[in-house]
């Protein structure tokens, strides 16, 4: 089996000169994890996820330091954290995507997707090889979906 037997085709998308906001939107609405940012002809570009959001709104002091910085002194509530959101809305997701992200390819053997999907934590996007566009996308529920239908 390849990754083209179980990817779903034609992912949903976000452009990389659309705004931040509209990645954002596409996160929430479909509850994913991250979403593959394309170009005008389809071609991937980068990924944002919810970790990009993250790393957005965290104070710039905790990346100073090691894993778990000590941030006892940073006294930010909510309102910090949305407004420094509201800084970067209007900005295109493409600034803020993940330019190398582990990617797939329809001919892509299933244990190489499984391992891919276990090792990245994350959605996997699947390209053409020759082209780079954008075929589809391999999440863990498309996985699990295989797994529990009926054996052959």
């Amino acid at each position: 089996m390849t990754c083209a037997e179980i990817m779903t085709a034609d992912p949903t998308t976000v452009r990389a000169d659309e705004p931040l906001s509209r990645a954002i939107e596409i996160l929430r609405d479909n509850r994913f994890r991250s979403v593959p940012v394309v170009d005008a002809q389809g071609v991937m570009v980068g990924q944002f996820g919810i970790h990009g959001l993250l790393s957005l709104i965290v104070p710039k002091a905790a990346f100073m330091e090691g894993d778990t910085p000590n941030l006892a002194f940073v006294n930010d509530d909510f309102d910090d954290l949305q407004r420094r959101l509201v800084e970067e809305r209007d900005q295109p997701v493409g600034r803020f995507s993940k330019k190398d992200p582990v990617i797939l390819h329809p001919d892509t053997a299933l244990t190489h997707v499984v391992l891919s999907l276990y090792n990245c934590h994350n959605n996997l996007p699947v390209v053409e090889r020759k082209t780079g566009k954008l075929v589809g996308i391999v999440s863990y529920w498309d996985i699990v979906g295989r797994l529990l239908e009926d054996p052959k």
